[in-house]
């Protein structure tokens, strides 16, 4: 690990992710830190919660389900009716992810871990407003245990 004083601090957090249409929810009893590159300890408690979906289901999270990842913040702004302007931060570094259009940015959307929104309830709110910003999990540090216990059969 290289030196914290130079080495970029990135947002993290422990989420749940919905089984059926892929979106994650944040869990406010689990605060996120900065994330430098430390091992990750899954928390110790954590009882199973029932959790809202933004698709309208609920899912079932316990601490073998919760999986740690980076979060990097997406920035989107119409620029005409069919053009979006993109810019991702993360790790205090913006990149201009380019005009795109409609179709492009859906199938973007589709290709990303969303958090706390599916894509089309955000490009029926991109309708109503000229610019969103949110999250999405950009990479995924510590896998749901499920996950971590298939992968090393």
């Amino acid at each position: 690990m290289g030196n914290p004083a130079t080495t970029p601090t990135v947002r993290e957090a422990w989420v749940g992710k919905c089984p059926r249409c892929g979106t994650c929810s944040f869990f406010a009893g689990l605060p996120g830190t900065d994330y430098v590159g430390q091992q990750v300890v899954r928390p110790g408690k954590f009882n199973s919660v029932s959790v809202p979906c933004s698709c309208g289901r609920r899912f079932q999270t316990d601490i073998n389900a919760l999986m740690f990842g980076t979060i990097a913040s997406l920035s989107i702004q119409r620029s005409s009716t069919d053009a979006f302007a993109v810019e991702q931060s993360y790790a205090g570094a913006k990149t201009d992810l380019g005009p795109m259009s409609e179709m492009e940015l859906w199938a973007y959307l589709n290709s990303r871990t969303l958090i706390d929104i599916i894509p089309s309830r955000l490009l029926t709110l991109l309708n109503v407003a000229k610019a969103l910003d949110m999250d999405m999990i950009l990479s995924v540090v510590r896998p749901p245990l499920a996950d971590s216990q298939v992968a090393r059969s």
